[in-house]
């Protein structure tokens, strides 16, 4: 999956040079931030000041007409959170206890832009607001830190029981690449006919749940515990369990229904070449 939508981002930037530069095509950078919502977020909605972190990239605008852009994006960043967290041990007993989960992320998206109106003349200087839609791939890597304080990747640890024989769990361990449906607006602002800085947020939704490597499932302590990774998966999967033998039939559920998702908000810089630039082609540096 990974190599075919890499093919078709590729596809997509030939396509965009085979056009040449009587359209016009802006390429710039970004910094912002990137914030996750989850399993470990707080019930109510929002952005949490605390699971803020930085993101930046880059990205390639192409402007076949005056309204519709195409962009191509590269974002990368961190998710993180951190949240005291309620789970029952062996005993029945309810136990709170902190949890935290960080990852990097790596994003490369293809999505669609609508230009809604423009304040000052659209060939030249102008303040335009736009909407964007499109999908792309994200990779990550769940980590928390162990009784050390040393940071363990999740995935391999199958703390939900994954690839047990057992129709209750999943097959296999999640994938750490996905495929990401994103969604989101801006305003734009070109100057000096061939500068443009906008900013802008979007919404992601990815193709998995376990971005915190935290589902809503049931678990059996006991299946976990017989999983390759043994104590190691059965701690991070219920860390309030003290006697581990003493967990026959003992079951409970890590996450919520909260399924996740994140944002990236984005200041960007551009300058655009071709047509609506200078109005006369390509510029000369």
């Amino acid at each position: 999956m990974r190599l075919q939508l890499n093919q078709l981002l590729l596809l997509g930037v030939l396509a965009l040079f085979s056009t040449g530069l009587s359209a016009q095509l802006e390429i710039g950078v970004k910094g912002g931030f990137s914030v996750y919502s989850g399993d470990y977020s707080p019930s109510t909605y929002g952005i949490f000041a605390d699971d803020l972190n930085f993101a930046g990239g880059a990205y390639l605008r192409y402007r076949p007409t005056q309204r519709f852009g195409i962009r191509i994006n590269g974002n990368f960043g961190r998710l993180s959170a951190e949240r005291d967290v309620i789970l029952p041990n062996e005993t029945g007993e309810r136990v709170r206890f902190e949890r935290s989960f960080r990852t990097s992320l790596s994003e490369f998206n293809l999505v669609g832009e609508l230009d809604l109106f423009y304040l000052g003349d659209p060939d030249a200087n102008f303040v335009a607001p736009y909407v964007y839609a499109g999908f792309g791939f994200m990779s990550f890597n769940p980590q928390s830190p162990d009784r050390e304080g040393n940071l363990v990747d999740l995935q391999p640890l199958r703390t939900e029981a994954q690839g047990q024989d057992n129709s209750r769990y999943d097959a296999a361990p999640y994938e750490l690449t996905q495929i990401v449906g994103i969604i989101g607006g801006g305003v734009r602002v070109r100057f000096a006919d061939r500068f443009v800085v906008g900013l802008e947020i979007g919404g992601r939704v990815p193709g998995t749940d376990y971005l915190d490597d935290t589902s809503d499932r049931v678990i059996n302590y006991q299946d976990v515990l017989r999983g390759p990774e043994g104590t190691t998966a059965a701690f991070f999967s219920n860390p309030t369990v003290v006697n581990p033998g003493e967990t026959n039939d003992f079951e409970y559920r890590r996450g919520s229904a909260a399924n996740d998702y994140y944002l990236i908000g984005s200041l960007t810089f551009g300058i655009t070449i071709g047509e609506g630039g200078n109005k006369g082609g390509c510029y000369s540096f």
